[in-house]
């Protein structure tokens, strides 16, 4: 990596963590990966490395503050370039499709999965299944619940309380009905934060968070041991 100028691309990080623990735990002899990570930030060299992960590792999340070493990029939803998706499925009504990328937040997975249901079930007309009260999920179960097999009983229980919620909340106190003490409704959401399972939504001054919707109809169908 001092020699030459190498990109780097591991992809899958999150297999190294372990599972129904807090984010960034590494699996049992996994753990030499982080001391890797952090090296690799530190040190001097010419080349890059890339980590694609559902989870953030605790060394890259203390590592932001040195932007020009290390540094985290969200992906965000395709926005209204995600009408590419609608045009290659055929879906009909085109005027109906940017309610389409907000219920799905742009995720181009969670569209392709949708527009796919849309054509199979409704023969492409998007009002009908507009129709549906709910977010209609299909396929989407399988995915969601990949991502929450993972998580800690702790985690659980916060992200039953939050998308439960009409709106988005503070969390400067801890919420009575979670039994959790404040240390540990703190390090659930941090976990949570870290997974990108809950948004930062600033309004002024408040600081205040959310589930996004597909993830929160997920949460409402399924029943979780730690639920209060």
């Amino acid at each position: 990596m001092r020699s030459y100028r190498c990109l780097i691309v591991l992809d899958d990080v999150q297999t190294i963590f372990s599972s129904q623990q807090l984010a960034g735990n590494y699996q049992p002899g996994y753990e030499n990966y982080g001391a890797f990570f952090k090296q690799i930030a530190e040190s001097s060299h010419n080349s890059c490395i890339i980590l694609l992960s559902w989870e953030k590792p605790r060394e890259i999340a203390a590592l932001e503050n040195r932007p020009k070493t290390c540094q985290t990029l969200p992906l965000n939803g395709l926005g209204e370039a995600a009408r590419e998706i609608f045009t290659e499925k055929g879906l009909a009504e085109s005027e109906k499709w940017s309610k389409l990328i907000d219920l799905y937040r742009g995720n181009p997975l969670w569209l392709h999965t949708a527009a796919a249901a849309i054509q199979d079930l409704f023969n492409g007309n998007v009002s009908d299944f507009l129709l549906y009260d709910s977010l209609v999920l299909g396929d989407l179960e399988y995915l969601l619940h990949k991502h929450f097999q993972r998580l800690s009983d702790s985690e659980k229980q916060v992200m039953f309380w939050l998308a439960n919620q009409n709106k988005a909340v503070e969390i400067s106190k801890k919420p009575a009905p979670l039994e959790l003490s404040p240390s540990e409704f703190l390090k659930a959401v941090e976990s949570l934060r870290r997974r990108l399972l809950i948004e930062k939504v600033q309004k002024g001054d408040r600081t205040l968070f959310a589930v996004q919707g597909a993830i929160a109809e997920y949460i409402k169908n399924h029943t979780f041991e730690q639920s209060p």
